[in-house]
């Protein structure tokens, strides 16, 4: 599985609304189906992906995303981490 980049700058920072949720669960739908048609028994040595721990909650953003912008600050974003793109790890309340 390719690595996927992260984006940078605060253009990589979005609001966390109800479309980003439903595109999340419409990544795992996708994800899961294209998974039964290609069901492999043996996976072998295959390394599974793993959450970054310098995208942990709590932690300083990294430097590449520059300055929050205002609007931003304060509200619940899309999560960055790679990881949880096709892995809905979510919880809201």
């Amino acid at each position: 599985m390719a690595a996927m980049l992260l984006p940078t700058g605060p253009d990589g920072l979005r609001r966390f609304t109800r479309e980003s949720l439903a595109a999340i669960e419409q990544r795992i739908a996708e994800e899961q189906a294209k998974n039964a048609k290609d069901y492999q028994e043996d996976l072998g040595n295959v390394e599974l992906p793993m959450p970054r721990p310098d995208l942990e909650a709590g932690k300083q953003l990294p430097r590449i995303f520059g300055d929050i912008p205002p609007g931003l600050v304060g509200v619940p974003l899309d999560d960055i981490d790679p990881f949880y793109f096709k892995n809905q790890r979510v919880s809201v309340g």
